[in-house]
């Protein structure tokens, strides 16, 4: 290939990459996620987050319910964002904010058992106890580096009535719950790739009526207004660095393609799945170093899995045909690694994270997040495998 033309495969793949993105997960995944963080910053009473989430919540409450958060949202990293965000800027401490941020995507449900399905029971089961010890190490110590006053001032007030001093409700809980309730049931059902859009219509169908009846009847224009406007404020802010992050992503892996004599958009065949070049290209470049559990190999597990963009579930073939972990080719090690730092990070995900709490912050969390899942990969494959 001349330049020009290596070129124009490059930007190519960048935009194979955007567009793959966009097809897979804004209107099923980024939408709903956008309108639950406006709600989360707009109506979710400031009580419940100073109660439960705060820098000065109880930490058994706080860290319990930010650990196992992705028990019931099972959603993929750049789902987890507008909600990480809604709750810092609503008020959520440092620790619990990204203690969320790490458990909403590590402890899908759904990837776990995919995991043990595909995979192996043991890995499965290292999977999800070492994400939960990891979401709740990771919030502890970013709280421990940054003190109870975290710098985040960013709280906005809510519409509430003050009684005594203390931020109350106008509404029942019951509302509140149905708010929120409906539409992580919707982002849920409209995710999933597990029904087709002939079952999932007829499921979602009655939950947006219910989310219509709580707004026509239980909130005042200005509420909606304001949540639309929250809406808006986290669309406009974060969507951006997700197209662009996932643009560059394909950049990099258009290039590891071409360095290894692939075409960016060739297809890749292995173990009886099909991948594109430029989404595996830089994993390929280092694939025979995952044969044995190593500080390099789990850490360069780790590090794979914090840059790329994997799409939830993706990360299971990736690790089980792509590496050849089912054919033995890759370690108990670097297979947990990389199945832990995949889903809650990637380039993308890291710009919008700085964006929301900062360089200090970001830097700090990127770091405990690929150590930690490059120790838990060293732990089972060398003390307990």
């Amino acid at each position: 290939m001349t330049p020009v033309e290596l070129l124009v495969e490059v930007l190519r793949a960048g935009i194979d990459e955007t567009l793959s993105y966009l097809t897979l997960h804004v209107i099923t995944c980024l939408v709903p996620a956008f309108f639950i963080a406006g709600g989360i910053s707009a109506v979710l009473s400031d009580h419940f987050v100073t109660k439960y989430l705060s820098a000065d919540a109880p930490k058994l409450h706080a860290y319990s319910i930010a650990s196992v958060s992705g028990v019931a949202l099972a959603v993929c990293s750049c789902t987890i964002l507008p909600m990480f965000a809604g709750l810092y800027r609503k008020g959520a401490g440092i620790g619990p904010a990204t203690a969320f941020l790490f458990s909403g995507p590590a402890i899908n449900v759904l990837a776990v058992v995919f995991t043990a399905s595909a995979l192996s029971l043991p890995l499965g089961g290292a999977r999800a106890f070492f994400a939960v010890s990891m979401a709740a190490a990771i919030g502890l110590t970013m709280a421990f580096v940054f003190g109870s006053n975290d710098g985040n001032e960013s709280v906005e007030t809510n519409p509430a009535m003050t009684d005594g001093g203390h931020v109350t409700d106008r509404r029942p809980t019951w509302v509140t719950a149905g708010f929120f309730g409906t539409q992580v049931a919707i982002l849920l059902i409209a995710a999933t790739g597990l029904l087709t859009w002939a079952i999932k219509a007829p499921l979602l169908g009655p939950l947006f009526a219910v989310l219509g009846y709580l707004l026509w009847t239980k909130f005042d224009r200005s509420e909606i207004d304001e949540w639309l406007q929250e809406t808006w404020f986290f669309t406009r802010t974060i969507f951006p660095l997700l197209l662009a992050g996932t643009f560059v992503i394909g950049i990099i892996g258009a290039v590891a393609a071409i360095a290894q004599g692939m075409g960016p958009l060739e297809t890749i065949t292995r173990g009886g799945e099909t991948f594109v070049a430029h989404q595996v290209a830089p994993g390929l470049l280092t694939q025979g170093i995952f044969g044995e559990t190593t500080v390099l190999s789990a850490g360069l597990g780790s590090v794979i899995g914090a840059m790329l963009y994997m799409p939830t579930l993706l990360e299971v073939p990736i690790v089980g045909s792509l590496f050849g972990y089912t054919n033995g080719l890759m370690a108990d090690g670097p297979a947990l690694a990389l199945l832990l730092a995949g889903p809650s990070l990637s380039l993308p995900n890291m710009l919008v994270i700085w964006k929301t709490i900062g360089t200090k912050r970001t830097a700090l969390y990127v770091g405990l997040v690929a150590v930690s899942a490059t120790i838990a990969g060293l732990i089972w494959g060398l003390l307990i495998v």
